[in-house]
């Protein structure tokens, strides 16, 4: 990797994880509103880098959120289409290395997206009258 491409990657990296912080918080109360408050800011970090970049693996994730693997895992596994998960977040194997998971939000999950970006609207018309 050239040190320009590094420094982009970085950069990228900490856009990511600003992006995640504020997806956070911006995203808390709509998610309380439709019933969601149980899900911590993990996986809110999780859910929207997911939703702005689909296909990334988890390590990819890890890495643009600022969280740890093994935090993303456990996320993925909370948020995914497991037998206790909540279905928004599928894992389809990497067509190269079957070894690999790419992240996906699921139909659930893209439907969700679209109540939570619609509600957010909402608020923000309503914080500039």
């Amino acid at each position: 990797m050239s040190p320009a491409t590094s420094s982009a990657s970085a950069k990228d990296a900490r856009t990511d994880r600003q992006l995640a912080i504020l997806m956070a918080h911006a995203f808390c109360l709509p998610l309380k509103v439709i019933g969601k408050s149980d899900t911590s800011l993990s996986s809110y970090a999780v859910f929207w880098s997911v939703a702005a970049h689909e296909g990334r693996t988890q390590v990819e994730v890890a890495n643009g959120t600022g969280l740890s693997a093994k935090t993303v895992s456990r996320v993925i596994t909370h948020l995914g289409d497991t037998p206790n998960g909540l279905g928004w977040i599928r894992q389809v194997p990497d067509d190269d290395d079957r070894r690999v998971r790419r992240l996906f939000l699921s139909r659930k999950g893209k439907f969700l997206h679209t109540r939570l970006l619609k509600e957010l609207r909402k608020k923000g018309t309503r914080a500039q009258v």
